[in-house]
């Protein structure tokens, strides 16, 4: 790889759009399967379980024995399949009891040893991450940027420093939609000891994964992100560093975080519910999947597309509730899969575990992982009204030549034929490609310049175009 991969970035102009037809031309079929192969992204979009969308954080739902059996249910049903974080979202620290947080005496966040019994004394969360890891699985939690009024107000000394919390606060840049923290005034020499105390004990825990929350989207706070991206890179462990939310986020601002190198993964969306149209729904991570796909893979980081909102969802109150299988169709639901791993979005389950074996089939079918681990050039081809259509180049191929297309119609009432020239996606004219739906594997026929297919409503369509020795000589 270390020879090819410049050679490739030459001769196929570093574009999202491979151009595999120049490539047979130059160097015939053989060695265009090769470039492609080598341009494979050396890693993959982070997968696993998320609580977000099926348990309330601030609540006794959220404890100790519930996680370990979700840690089991993880192994048995999704690991296999690579599956392999598990993530406690907002509320592990919290007291349900005051409704505050825990924190120690430097104003970092606690587990609520009621729900934590193995928290007890010092351990922190240490020996639950322990447990995770037996299991084979890594473990994250939640952090929202900034301090804890709590600790301001108590002005409690910045480990490692004589400072105190309130020297470092910022009360202006507190989080437009959870008051529990104040922002950090980055220019202060005990600002970077503060972040450096969280990500150390996080690591010290044997943390692999963190959700910071509140420092990326509408409300970016650059300075925080660069300080605990920073923070994150220095400490002794290994953390997979995920920004949110992603509200009014864009393309500028990612690619000032991928050109940093300052996160694993980052939202592109507000938050994603079990519902089509709306701030909360499918339909509207369309656009921006498109906008972003130029970033995908670029620096081991990836767009997110916020959690997959399939199974068994909900809370028992609040503006989650209630406790529900998910509103999405079927129909809906494989046009969701279908675009989370054409854009090689992170695959965060957020459903209940363990899960249903309808669920089950979405989140393990091998050809929408294959496409999702396994691809390059990912992008939109074009979106005409309400027809989309999706390309991607495999990097395993199981034939000389494998492509992927993927038809969405994002019409809430009626069906569409939706096309595909195959000059528009790098396919040399006049030559015979068999098309595979991908969902089934059954062989649609052989196709010459061009495919259509009629996609229901809300619905999609997934196709391997492949080209095989005996249809290439």
């Amino acid at each position: 790889k270390k020879v090819c991969k410049p050679y490739c970035y030459s001769i196929l102009e570093k574009s999202s759009v491979l151009r595999m037809e120049r490539a047979h031309q130059m160097f015939g079929p053989a060695v265009a399967v090769l470039l492609v192969t080598c341009l494979s992204t050396s890693g993959q979009p982070p997968m696993g379980w998320n609580s977000y969308d099926n348990i309330d954080g601030y609540s006794i739902m959220m404890n100790e024995t519930a996680v370990l059996q979700i840690a089991a249910a993880q192994k048995s049903q999704l690991l296999p399949f690579g599956y392999d974080h598990l993530v406690l979202d907002g509320g592990w620290f919290w007291n349900i009891t005051a409704n505050t947080p825990v924190l120690d005496g430097f104003g970092r966040p606690l587990p609520d040893p009621k729900r934590f019994p193995s928290s007890e004394g010092t351990n922190g969360l240490e020996i639950l991450a322990r447990q995770v890891h037996v299991l084979g699985l890594k473990f994250g939690v939640w952090f929202l940027r900034g301090i804890p009024v709590q600790a301001v107000k108590a002005k409690v000394r910045i480990y490692g420093t004589n400072y105190t919390a309130d020297q470092i606060a910022v009360l202006a840049t507190q989080c437009s939609w959870d008051n529990m923290n104040y922002g950090i005034n980055t220019s202060h020499p005990a600002a970077m000891y503060y972040y450096r105390s969280i990500t150390d004990m996080f690591s010290s825990w044997g943390v692999d994964f963190v959700k910071a929350d509140c420092f990326y989207g509408g409300e970016i706070h650059k300075d925080e992100v660069a300080l605990f991206s920073q923070a994150v890179s220095e400490t002794t462990g290994t953390i997979t560093l995920s920004y949110s939310p992603g509200n009014k986020a864009n393309v500028t601002i990612a690619q000032w975080l991928v050109d940093n190198s300052y996160a694993a993964m980052y939202r592109i969306t507000a938050d994603t519910w079990d519902s089509w149209t709306g701030a909360d729904g499918i339909a509207k991570q369309f656009p921006a999947a498109a906008a972003h796909a130029k970033l995908i893979g670029v620096g081991d980081s990836y767009p997110d597309l916020d959690l997959l909102p399939l199974g068994h969802l909900g809370h028992e109150s609040g503006p989650n509730s209630p406790p529900r299988l998910t509103r999405l169709t079927s129909v809906e639901q494989r046009t969701a899969m279908t675009l989370w791993c054409m854009a090689r979005s992170p695959l965060m389950f957020g459903g209940k575990l363990p899960t249903d074996d309808t669920t089950l089939g979405l989140l393990t079918h091998m050809e929408l992982l294959r496409l999702h681990q396994f691809s390059t050039g990912n992008r939109q081809v074009y979106q005409d009204g309400d027809a989309v259509v999706w390309h991607a180049v495999s990097t395993k191929p199981v034939a000389l030549l494998e492509h992927y297309v993927a038809f969405f119609n994002l019409a809430v009432d009626h069906s569409l034929t939706v096309a595909v020239n195959f000059s528009d996606i790098g396919l040399a004219s006049g030559e015979m490609y068999s098309v595979i739906d991908a969902w089934d594997s059954s062989n649609l026929g052989l196709y010459k310049d061009m495919f259509s297919a009629t996609v229901y409503a809300r619905g999609s369509g997934l196709y391997r175009i492949i080209q095989d020795m005996v249809l290439a000589t």
